[in-house]
């Protein structure tokens, strides 16, 4: 999986591709704050099961990895395919397209 490829090797390019965003300031920054947390740690797949359950263009995929240590990693994606490439949803990060605004996380005030 290209992702924990990714991971192992360290390298924020792969992982931007991987994740299929442009490579702009913000990107660069997440990758490297996801790398610092799980990079370079010769992970192995132990289990990736994918499922289409959210129609033809998205789903779900749950991977269990384990480094050299023998910690295990469960991680759970969303993958979506666009102009025919799957991307796992791996950066949380992204800012809102110019003109449009992103949906508040806050809570209602009563």
């Amino acid at each position: 999986m290209a992702y924990v490829n990714a991971l192992n090797s360290r390298s924020a390019d792969r992982l931007i591709e991987v994740g299929g965003v442009k490579d702009e300031k913000w990107s660069r920054n997440e990758a490297e704050q996801i790398l610092a947390d799980k990079g370079g740690r010769g992970w192995k797949i132990k289990d990736v099961q994918v499922e289409h359950d959210m129609g033809p263009d998205t789903g779900s995929a749950r991977l269990m990895a384990e480094d050299n240590a023998g910690k295990p990693m469960r991680d759970t994606f969303t993958v979506t395919r666009e102009k025919g490439a799957w991307h796992l949803v791996v950066f949380t990060q992204q800012p809102a397209e110019s003109g449009k605004e992103s949906a508040s996380t806050d809570k209602p005030s009563s």
